[in-house]
């Protein structure tokens, strides 16, 4: 603010006259850039406002004297500048940053125009490297006033936000969306890829939207670090809950204190000391991270709160324990912990974190088993059990279905059901049928908006589909209406016109009036509709029929393999094959298949069980211990692996990639390949700015570029949304080639296995052996489901 006001002040002094959007501009970036780079930030438009180079050495010098000081406080102080926000790695987020907040009593105003001078400023910082345009900027906000809901203090979970305004880099996501979330309900929240889901989690979970209630502990699973690599699993589930775990460290500490010699005071003063000092640094812990994440009116209160604790941190640390701690502190602080004590049952706690290991996938020996030791699909089941076990306020799940086996799926979505601890629950989900089981209403992100449904995602999609008919027909009902009142107008106005009939003209200006009320003749509550309904200005007197359209996603195209030349029985096959990385124990054991050329094939099991291990036999990435794997001479496979999105070049475009991976094709093949998969301007950004489902639709592109034979597809809808899958599923079902699946999703198998085709199978693969599986998906969920329900 200081050196905003000191450059304003000199332009006045100097007689430099700006444009007063350049003014304006300049006072927004002013608030914060420090005084070492305000000359090559500014000079620009000193230059074009034809300053002399002369008088522009003598300004920056005056401002320099005059700032003093002020501008070293200053440089000190932006040490403390909000950082961005890392990239999302999953989901559908472009990415986050944080907020330029307006205050606690925000309202949204339009960014100020930007001259052609303030722009090829931008564009000189930028060049400059003094623009981070690599890490998107995104602004958070919403309404507010004195009786808005984080002024007040009150016990309420309950989340009622109006007006939020949501974007990245200048791009809309949200413009005036209400956000409502209802304490102890369960949402869905559903949205095309990129619409800013994951956002606005992320936003919600990290503080940056301005207005969510202050008190109210929001939780999102990306939220949830690995903190030590050398606990074991449930030692580092147990960790998530600080709370908790601060308070047995505290109470640990000073039992061993007080079991020592009665007389030795000094060394309870130490332990006394000791926590004194882990309590100020866990402060100062919360205060960078708000200072981090906020910036604006709110970060600069945070980064004084920040100073404010840095301050105590360092008094308390240039003291001894003799002299903080005293016979009353001392006193205060045990009685304190010791109350605290007796409300945190461990015991209770750690079978509570055994259970939801064992839910989503732990075994025994696992749950002691060092975190260092699990790959990231391991992890992120840590993680989903961390965000089960604190129990915040307001949960958020984004695919938490992604990793997990079916009878995990199973179990979590029986935990989530089950949950009455007053957590409401925002989940975000391709999986149809966990959507449908768990959720109670639904949050539809679309255009910019934030509608609700009393109702899960398929009653949602049936009420929506029964809506658009109805109001189809009134629309039409409507059209043919309104073409007759128009004849009718015409042919008055003629007669008007030859007869000089003057009531001819009352009759048209009554048609008009009808034309004027046409529209819904009663509100969607099936009231039927009255003007006072309708307060303030429109330019219709009756609510108009829109009907809605379907959400329009990218078809895919997938091309037909060329013909092979076939004479055997059989296109791809094992023959009595075996493997296991430990010789004493065998993953598969003499398992035999045979692969058709029209084949739909789909193996079933838990996490663990070899589903992946035979599908790298089948495409030979991994040699089988014994047995054989054979294959048609010509015959070309396309395998979609759990790890083929992370295994993208992430600094290359997608169309730089598939160029780099296939030599002798042009941009122009490219672009035109990618074009068949629905992925149109996003192949000339990078993959690493794109979200988890176009990464999957880039990878599938480059997958089907050779026109495979047969497709191995090992979980493909992980991170795609439900528009894709439905688009996903009618081209496999058109597919002429043979299918391999492996997919937790139940509605995506049930859409392309049939129980009545012969060339369909199912396969479950259990203790080594590959075992035919004749009943149909749903009767296998059920017993799968039984047993999870045994064993909870």
């Amino acid at each position: 603010m200081a050196l905003r006001d000191t450059f304003i002040g000199k332009l006045a002094e100097f007689n430099i006259t700006l444009e007063e959007e350049t003014v304006e501009y300049l006072s927004e970036i002013l608030q914060d850039l420090q005084l070492s780079d305000l000359r090559e930030s500014t000079e620009t438009f000193l230059i074009d406002a034809n300053t002399s180079t002369e008088a522009i050495q003598q300004f920056y010098e005056s401002i320099a004297k005059t700032a003093g000081t002020q501008g070293q406080e200053k440089a000190k102080e932006d040490h403390r500048e909000p950082k961005k926000l890392q990239k999302s790695q999953s989901g559908d987020s472009s990415g986050d940053t944080e907020p330029e907040s307006k205050g606690s009593t925000s309202v949204r105003k339009s960014a100020p125009r930007r001259t052609r001078r303030a722009k090829k400023a931008e564009g000189q910082q930028r060049q400059t490297g003094q623009d981070e345009s690599e890490e998107p900027d995104i602004v958070a906000i919403s309404q507010q006033s004195r009786f808005h809901l984080e002024t007040l203090e009150t016990q309420s979970t309950e989340i009622d936000l109006r007006d939020v305004q949501l974007s990245v880099n200048q791009v809309d996501l949200l413009v005036d969306a209400k956000l409502k979330l209802k304490t102890g309900t369960r949402y869905g929240l559903v949205g095309q890829n990129g619409v800013g889901k994951t956002v606005l989690m992320k936003c919600m979970a990290d503080g940056l939207l301005v207005g969510l209630p202050k008190h109210v502990n929001i939780l999102h699973i990306a939220q949830l670090q690995i903190q030590d690599e050398n606990k074991s699993v449930l030692d580092e589930v147990l960790s998530a809950d600080k709370r908790s775990t601060t308070i047995l460290r505290e109470g640990k500490m000073l039992q061993e204190a007080q079991g020592q010699k009665l007389e030795d005071t000094e060394g309870l003063y130490r332990v006394v000391y000791q926590i004194l000092v882990s309590r100020a640094r866990d402060r100062l812990d919360e205060a960078n991270k708000l200072a981090t994440r906020r910036s604006g009116t709110r970060g600069h209160e945070a980064r004084q709160e920040l100073i404010k604790r840095e301050k105590e941190m360092a008094e308390i640390l240039a003291k001894t324990s003799a002299e903080v701690v005293n016979q009353e502190v001392a006193n205060q602080v045990v009685g304190e912990v010791f109350e605290r004590l007796e409300l945190v049952d461990e015991e209770e706690l750690r079978v509570r974190a055994q259970k939801i290991l064992r839910g989503v996938g732990f075994t025994e020996e696992q749950l002691q088993a060092s975190v260092s030791t699990f790959s990231g699909g391991w992890r992120m089941k840590i993680a989903l059990a961390k965000s089960l076990f604190m129990e915040p306020d307001v949960l958020l799940l984004d695919e938490p279905t992604n990793h997990l086996d079916l009878p995990a799926i199973l179990w979590l979505q029986e935990y989530l059901c089950a949950m009455d601890n007053g957590t409401t629950l925002v989940v975000v989900s391709h999986d149809r049928a966990f959507l449908n089981a768990v959720t109670e209403e639904t949050i539809i992100f679309r255009d910019q908006k934030l509608k609700y449904h009393a109702g899960n995602y398929e009653d949602w999609e049936k009420n929506t589909e029964e809506q658009r008919i109805r109001k189809q027909a009134l629309l039409d009902a409507q059209e043919r209406r309104k073409k007759s009142i128009m004849a009718s107008i015409q042919y008055n106005l003629q007669q008007a016109k030859s007869t000089g009939d003057e009531k001819r003209l009352g009759q048209v200006a009554s048609r008009k009036k009808k034309l004027d009320r046409l529209g819904m003749e009663k509100t969607e509550d099936g009231r039927r509709f009255k003007l006072k309904y309708r307060a303030g200005w429109h330019e219709h007197q009756r609510e108009q029929i829109v009907v809605e359209q379907a959400v329009k996603t990218a078809a895919i195209k997938i091309a037909d393999p060329p013909p092979l030349r076939y004479n055997g029985p059989h296109l791809l096959g094992l023959k009595e094959v075996s493997f296991g990385y430990d010789k004493s124990k065998k993953i598969l054991d003499r398992i035999s298949l045979d692969i058709e050329p029209s084949s739909r094939i789909a193996f079933l099991g838990g996490n663990g069980c070899g589903k992946t291990t035979l599908l790298n036999l089948l495409t030979r990435q991994t040699q089988p211990q014994s047995g054989e794997v054979y294959q048609h001479p010509l015959l070309r496979i396309g395998y979609f692996s759990q790890h083929i999105v992370d295994q993208l070049p992430m600094d290359m475009t997608p169309v730089e990639a598939m160029m780099q991976q296939f030599p002798d094709l042009s941009e122009h093949d490219c672009r035109a390949h990618f074009g068949t998969l629905g992925i149109g301007s996003i192949v000339t950004r990078p993959i690493a700015g794109l979200s988890g489902g176009q990464r999957s639709r880039v990878a599938f592109a480059l997958m089907l570029y050779r026109s495979p034979h047969v497709m191995v597809l090992d979980e493909i809808t992980n991170h795609l949304d439900m528009g894709t899958v439905e688009h996903l599923v009618e081209a496999l079902a058109g597919y002429s080639g043979a299918l391999i699946l492996v997919s937790h999703d139940v509605w995506f198998m049930k859409q392309l296995l049939s129980e009545d085709d012969n060339t369909h199978q199912m396969f479950v693969v259990k203790n080594g052996h590959v075992v035919p599986w004749r009943k149909s998906i749903d009767d296998y969920v059920a017993s799968v489901l039984r047993q999870v329900k045994k064993n909870m």
